[in-house]
This record gives structure tokens, C-alpha cells and sequence, in this order.
């Protein structure tokens, strides 16, 4: 089944590149939560998009936010159950015209071929702790998430 995570994951990007907001959210479960480093521009700290309807408005909200933006999977890890993805985020502003270009790793857990939740990170280290493989050790699961900085009850995006 890893195979087939990735291959979602990989459909995720393509259909997020090309602004399908209601295709992204078809891969997603019905309570999906998306977590982004990134968001206009500016990082994000306890921002959440969960569901159908909230992982729509993401996707539409970089389009509102960017003239043009593309998130290159530059190196997949299958991990089983979860995914790790180095993006190469390429962007210009709508309104600046000014380019941007950001790095973030991303880690998708999914369930029955599809994802069921997904994080960004600035960081590479972070990312593997959040799925339980940084540290001494690693760490796994919730607790892998803590202390990367991720709690469940975190505010969330209406």
C-alpha cells in the first residue's frame, strides 16, 4: 500500500499545481487536516484547513494570494503509513510581481488511500521528527507531533 500513498501524494501536488480545489480535497478523508508552514507569503504558526470545504479554501486562497505558484516534490520517502515530501515552493505575488522562492518538508499520514492529515515544516529535522524519525531514537505519532511543535487542539481556521 506505500506505493499507492505515494502515488496519491504525488496526484495531491498535480492537482493542487493546477488550482483543482474540490480534485485536492477528493484525496483527501472527509475530516482531512492540512497544516502549511506557508501561507501568503508569510509563515503560519497554528493555521489549520480541515475537511472538504477547508481544504478547498486553501487552495483557493494561494490562488487569490499568487499571480502564479507551483509546489515541486523534489524528494518523495515512502514511510509506510506516511509520506515525506521536500517541496520547492515557486511563487509571484498578485499584487508585487515579486518571485519567492521557499523550501518546506511536508509529511502526509493517510488512511485507506487517503490522506488523512498533513504537515509542513521549514525544516527538514522537524519534519522528521513529526513522523518519527529525528531524535535520538525517533519518535512516533502524537508524540513525534509535540515535539515538533503540533498539538491537536491548536486553533483553527474557520
Amino acid at each position: 500500500m506505500s506505493q499507492e500513498n505515494v502515488e496519491v501524494v504525488r496526484r495531491t501536488f498535480d492537482r493542487f499545481n493546477r488550482q483543482e480545489a474540490k480534485a485536492v480535497a477528493e484525496l483527501w478523508t472527509a475530516g482531512g487536516e492540512w497544516r502549511p508552514a506557508i501561507l501568503g507569503g508569510g509563515l503560519l504558526e497554528s493555521a489549520a484547513f480541515r475537511g472538504a470545504d477547508g481544504l478547498a479554501e486553501f487552495v483557493d486562497l494561494q490562488a487569490e494570494t499568487w499571480e502564479s505558484s507551483v509546489a515541486e516534490p523534489v524528494e518523495i520517502r515512502d514511510l509506510g503509513d506516511s509520506v515525506l515530501v521536500k517541496v520547492r515552493l515557486s511563487a509571484v505575488g498578485r499584487a508585487s510581481g515579486i518571485p519567492v522562492e521557499r523550501e518546506t518538508w511536508n509529511v502526509y499520514e493517510l488512511r485507506d488511500g487517503r490522506i488523512a492529515t498533513g504537515w509542513a515544516f521549514t525544516g527538514e529535522e522537524e519534519a522528521l521528527r513529526a513522523a518519527g524519525l529525528g531524535g535520538a531514537g525517533g519518535v512516533a505519532g502524537e508524540r513525534g507531533r509535540r515535539e515538533a511543535g503540533l498539538r491537536r487542539n491548536e486553533p483553527t481556521r474557520p
